[in-house]
């Protein structure tokens, strides 16, 4: 499953977006118990701050666009906060939300790991 570091972290603006990221945590969680009695795994993945790309941009405009006391009006100082933020001071890219997904679909290296939610946020969570 893929949630988000923003269900663990509430970000403003985001309500519905948000809440329905923690559920799927919540159904991970319970998903792993239900199937782990047949040897299925169940797993999620939160990133954060992935990019460059549309996704990014956009979330970035929509940002700047809410009129949030969270949010500068300027899309690129949205951008650059929200890098700085980020302990490892950079985004994330996709081939290392890959690279999770990989290791958890290994049976090999996560055979025994289940119902948890793999956090990929260089830090930020």
């Amino acid at each position: 499953n893929t949630s988000s570091v923003a269900a663990l972290r509430g970000t403003p603006t985001m309500c519905a977006y948000v809440s329905s990221k923690a559920a799927l945590i919540g159904l991970t969680m319970c998903a792993a118990k239900d199937f782990a009695p047949y040897n299925i795994r169940v797993n999620a993945i939160s990133p954060a701050l992935v990019g460059p790309g549309f996704m990014w941009d956009r979330q970035n405009e929509l940002h700047a666009k809410a009129d949030s006391p969270y949010f500068d009006n300027d899309k690129d100082v949205v951008a650059t906060n929200k890098i700085n933020s980020v302990p490892l001071k950079r985004l994330g890219t996709i081939e290392e939300v890959v690279h999770t997904a990989a290791f958890l679909l290994s049976n090999n290296l996560s055979s025994y790991t289940t119902g948890t939610n793999s956090i990929v946020a260089g830090g930020l969570a």
